[in-house]
């Protein structure tokens, strides 16, 4: 990996997700899995290898190893609580945004027909399965942060920037976080932007790592999933049974912008130390 382009990393990232689904595509195949575990089985092959390939490979071992080394600097402790809270109302703005368009352009009876949300008790019985809780605690609250956060962040985002700067960087990075999570594809990019931001402002990869982590368990659906992903009361063609959702709409469009427009300068001390050499 020594002098390794954004292309290059790029390139790798989807070599990675590639393999992971045919992998789990074969085995839910051959073993007759249910979709939860053919989802669970393809998340935690591209996991597993891309740990593989930052502890195996000796520069990019050095490389985790200096990126995780970097505490967070104190002043930023509520800040990140704070930017992780606020990172909630993206999925729920991302809802806003589309029911806005549906309603403007006169078409409210898609509304029910196009959003989902989950059945309480088959989101609940998911969840605290043995499947479910192994996916919750070990995969999305713990390893997919650390390991998503050295893979986009410090590997991919750093590359980019070093050739075309730090915006162009956070677009396609974001745009690269997005693809490798095809359920989510909005909310994921958007939610790139955040963690971008975190790490130029913080200047350790550990921020948002922490951010990730923050986020991840506040929308499970043991924590809050089960009221920012609850169906609203009334009727889905009126303006006013979508309240939360276009508040949340209103807060994101002002308070992003505002913090990448905050997280303009880097504050990264070890520059050096973020990216394999």
């Amino acid at each position: 990996m020594q002098g390794a382009t954004g292309l290059q990393i790029a390139f790798l990232i989807l070599a990675v997700e590639f393999f992971s689904t045919l992998v789990s595509r074969f085995a839910s195949q051959s073993m007759g899995w249910t979709r939860q575990a053919f989802e669970l089985g393809g998340l935690v092959t591209s996991l597993a290898v891309a740990a593989a390939l930052l502890l195996g490979v000796p520069s990019l071992r050095r490389f985790t190893t200096e990126s995780l080394s970097k505490a967070i600097p104190r002043r930023y402790s509520t800040e990140l609580i704070f930017v992780a809270l606020a990172k909630a109302a993206i999925p729920v703005a991302l809802l806003g945004a589309y029911v806005a368009w549906e309603l403007f352009a006169g078409s409210p009876e898609r509304i029910a027909h196009e959003v989902r949300f989950d059945d309480s008790v088959d989101a609940w019985s998911r969840t605290l399965s043995p499947m479910g809780l192994f996916k919750l605690l070990v995969v999305s609250w713990f390893v997919g942060p650390i390991v998503e956060e050295l893979v986009f962040r410090g590997l991919l985002y750093r590359a980019w920037e070093r050739q075309w700067g730090w915006a162009t960087s956070m677009v396609l990075t974001s745009a690269c976080f997005g693809l490798a999570h095809p359920t989510h594809m909005p909310s994921a990019f958007l939610g790139s932007v955040v963690y971008v931001c975190v790490l130029r402002r913080t200047g350790t990869l550990r921020a948002p790592i922490l951010v990730h982590m923050l986020f991840n368990a506040l929308v499970s659906w043991p924590v809050l999933g089960h009221l920012v992903f609850r169906a609203p009361s009334g009727d889905f063609s009126t303006a006013t049974s979508w309240v939360v959702p276009f508040g949340c709409l209103a807060f994101v469009s002002v308070a992003l912008p505002a913090y990448v427009w905050m997280s303009r300068r880097d504050n990264s001390a070890i520059r050096a130390g973020m990216a394999p050499q």
